[in-house]
């Protein structure tokens, strides 16, 4: 079975062929995902791990079950920039326990007052409204694996990928679509802006004529809500993707 399988790799020559002819893609894949990456997070790490992400899928990819390359490829390169991103803790243990308080805060004022301003959140938590905004504005640095998951192309289904794999990706996908589905519309549009149209803050800020300061704000406040929602739901096993 390996030396089937070894045959079917291949060969240096075309392999190689394949990477530098999708050099660029796997660029532009990884600064897409680096865009809601913290500064502080080199972008050259982010675009290594891509590459890291196209030489397997190059070296992997079986041309007889008739899948493009690219979108094979498109996969691999996303994993493994994923997964260099959760290696790395993007999101240290002090900020998912700040995003589920602010989560939590936001969802027990609304419940009963019917919203939720920002004073009011500040207050239920014991912090300043300034103090407040800052955190909001740093959750946002954190957000990328929630959203990430809800996307098809990061499914497993290579050979790798046993069915408790399978079977664990599309809980977790649907907690978050089932979450998507409870955040309110501005949360949502910010969300989708943000992620499917890839608009800038600035962008955003146009649209909904508000600063480009107050949607990374209201950013964060939409990933706080939908880590509350998820782990509310029972789901303690997602602690580590949102």
């Amino acid at each position: 079975m390996k030396a089937y399988a070894q045959q079917l790799k291949p060969a240096p020559r075309e392999r190689d062929k394949l990477i530098a002819e999708h050099i660029e893609i796997a660029r532009r894949i990884s600064l897409r995902i680096a865009r809601s990456c913290p500064d502080w997070i080199s972008r050259d790490d982010i675009v290594a791990a891509g590459m890291v992400g196209l030489a397997e899928a190059a070296e992997r990819y079986d041309e007889t079950r008739q899948e493009p390359f690219l979108s094979f490829a498109e996969k691999r390169i996303r994993g493994a920039v994923i997964d260099e991103l959760r290696r790395g803790d993007v999101m240290p243990r002090r900020m998912r326990r700040m995003a589920r308080k602010i989560g939590d805060a936001i969802q027990n004022l609304e419940l009963q007052y019917g919203e939720a301003t920002d004073e009011k959140v500040a207050e239920a938590l014991g912090v300043t409204t300034e103090e407040y905004k800052t955190n909001l504005e740093q959750i946002v640095h954190v957000s990328v694996g929630a959203l990430e998951l809800d996307d098809d192309s990061l499914m497993p289904t290579d050979e790798e990928a046993s069915p408790e794999m399978q079977l664990a990706h599309r809980r977790g996908k649907a907690r978050v679509r089932e979450a998507l589905e409870l955040l309110e519309k501005r949360d949502l549009l910010i969300l989708n802006l943000y992620y499917t149209e890839e608009l800038t803050y600035t962008e955003i800020g146009d649209v909904m004529s508000i600063t480009r300061s107050r949607v990374c704000q209201l950013h964060g406040r939409a990933i706080a809500r939908l880590r509350s929602i998820i782990m509310s739901k029972g789901n303690g096993d997602m602690e580590d993707v949102v």
